[in-house]
């Protein structure tokens, strides 16, 4: 008797498609998919640093070798794949200098697939450790760490070491006394296992006491001082006699200065003079526009030995500081002479006169300047004090023949030279020629400049007592001559060194000047008549004598205005 299972259709389906899931989660599990590479970076602890890998999961294998020429470890993942390319990444992880991601390639310049080779250069391979780190938490990447712990040193590196390093950052400490050259240079290179040629010609003896100093700065100081230099090729050290004259990582050193108040002209020759046979000098503009002419100099650059620059920054501290300003204000008077007053102002006669004048009795403010009169051929000079000052201009007011003619005011630096000129043009006509066609002689105009001028060098001390220079340019007209009427013109001139007190005034006189006036005049009518005209006219020359008094008063600006 044959029995027959008799299975519902949609039950059927049910287990097919149950079988179908298992087999592809079964499947899974035989073949997984390759990991990929997500991170690669440096992590720092107290005493270690890392390389750590990050992968989005732990189905991989890795093959670990080293290499001593150069230094370094490689790592070959399998099965992991990496999309984000070749690359390098320097480092300050000592002994580690730099890292790199690259993907293989076979004979036939392929990239080989989920295969990445992770290369670690080292100035010497330390020991270091290798963990795999698998996902935890809500966290699902695993990671694989290269751990190594970190170099001690003993001292802080020099500050003035050269930032373009060409070896790596090794510090050693040495002591040979008369030792051969080639033989401390072979062990200097062998620490970091580096690559090193010489030729027959490096030949002499070294003594060498270095305690704690880099590999780069112990090469220049060794080589240099025996005239030889070394340079890289790719990963090998050249060594060979001295080309030119060159100078040593740190030995000569470069500062710029920004100048506040000086300018770099003007303190150049002072910092001149601290350089050593070294040591190079020049002065430079802040100024960054090209279309214009270049302002003051206002930077100093300055190249000496490092140990010399406690002196130049010392110098250039002392004489770049705020100095005081002095404000110059003049004052031109002129005046005209009474008759009693022949040889010059008899300031007595005209206090007397602005008493009489006044109706008041009082010579309570009387002044006296002859005990602080100077002067020379030419000019006189007193100093006044404010009381002095103000009493003249109060007489010369109240003469109506006494005029101001300008008021300037020049602020200027102490020791600085200040100009002040007042003056007037006067235009001449100058004959060019015999005549032209036409009979008539062409006339052109030419300048007369009549000036006074003051050119005043203020020094300023610490009890606020004014040293001036003055030079003092002083130009009159007094007549003319020829058919052309042309002028005459008087000048005198004087140079002399007076010290006033801050806010005193300096009173310039004895500029007198004779001028010549020819007053005409005729009786209406009968001055017109031929033949007897000459009786009915009248002439007369008066004859006036004018002074111009120039008062100066510096007066020192605080700097806490």
């Amino acid at each position: 008797m044959k029995y027959s299972l008799h299975i519902p259709k949609h039950f059927l389906c049910l287990f097919l498609i149950a079988a179908s899931l298992g087999q592809r989660s079964y499947m899974y599990d035989l073949f997984p998919k390759a990991p990929e590479l997500l991170d690669i970076y440096i992590s720092e602890e107290d005493k270690s640093y890392s390389l750590v890998m990050e992968f989005s999961a732990a189905n991989f294998d890795y093959v670990t070798n080293e290499t001593f020429a150069p230094p370094s470890v490689n790592l070959l993942l399998k099965n992991v794949k990496w999309n984000k390319g070749n690359f390098t990444k320097k480092t300050d992880q000592n002994p580690l200098y730099q890292y790199s991601v690259s993907i293989p390639r076979n004979d036939n310049q392929k990239e080989i697939k989920e295969r990445i080779t992770v290369k670690m250069d080292f100035t010497r391979v330390p020991e270091y450790k290798i963990k795999l780190v698998p996902a935890k938490g809500k966290t699902k990447k695993h990671k694989l760490k290269v751990t190594w712990e970190k170099t001690k040193t003993k001292k802080s590196k020099n500050k003035y070491l050269a930032s373009n390093k060409r070896l790596p950052p090794t510090r050693i400490s040495l002591n040979f006394q008369e030792a051969k050259l080639v033989n401390v240079i072979r062990m200097l290179v062998s620490q970091d296992n580096l690559n090193l040629i010489m030729g027959e010609d490096v030949q002499g003896r070294v003594t060498v006491a270095l305690d704690d100093v880099s590999l780069e700065t112990a090469l220049d100081a060794i080589l240099h001082v025996n005239s030889f230099e070394w340079f890289m090729q790719d990963n090998i050290i050249v060594v060979q006699p001295m080309t030119s004259e060159q100078t040593m990582s740190g030995e000569l050193m470069t500062r710029m200065f920004r100048l506040n108040y000086i300018t770099g002209t003007m303190i150049s020759e002072a910092v001149q003079e601290v350089l050593t046979s070294r040591g190079k000098i020049k002065a430079l503009s802040s100024t960054a526009s090209t279309n214009v002419e270049p302002g003051e100099k206002d930077i100093l650059m300055v190249t000496d030995y490092v140990s010399n620059f406690a002196l130049i920054e010392g110098v250039i501290r002392s004489l770049d500081v705020r100095s005081a300003q002095i404000n110059i204000a003049v004052k031109f008077i002129e005046t005209t002479l009474k008759h009693d007053e022949i040889i010059g102002i008899n300031w007595d006669l005209r206090e007397s006169m602005s008493i009489i004048n006044s109706g008041n009795p009082d010579t309570s403010q009387s002044f006296d300047l002859g005990y602080l009169m100077i002067g020379d051929q030419t000019m006189n000079f007193a100093t006044l004090s404010k009381p002095v000052v103000s009493a003249i201009l109060s007489l010369l007011a109240n003469d109506g023949s006494t005029k101001l003619l300008q008021e300037p005011q020049v602020t200027t630096m102490n020791n600085s030279p200040a100009n002040i000129v007042v003056g007037t043009t006067i235009p001449l006509l100058v004959p060019q020629g015999e005549g032209s066609v036409f009979g008539t002689n062409p006339y052109t105009y030419e300048d007369q400049h009549v000036n006074v001028s003051l050119d005043v060098l203020p020094r300023v001390n610490e009890e606020k007592i004014i040293s001036m220079k003055i030079d003092a340019v002083v130009q009159a007209i007094i007549g003319f001559v020829g058919k052309d009427q042309r002028p005459m013109i008087s000048t005198r001139s004087t140079n002399t060194t007076v010290r006033v007190n801050n806010g005193e005034t300096l009173l310039i006189g004895g500029l007198i000047f004779d001028t010549d006036q020819k007053i005409a005049s005729k009786v209406p009518i009968l001055g017109d008549i031929p033949l007897v005209k000459m009786l009915f006219n009248y002439s007369n020359k008066n004859r006036e004598q004018r002074e111009l008094l120039i008062f100066i008063t510096p007066t020192v600006i605080s700097n806490d205005t």
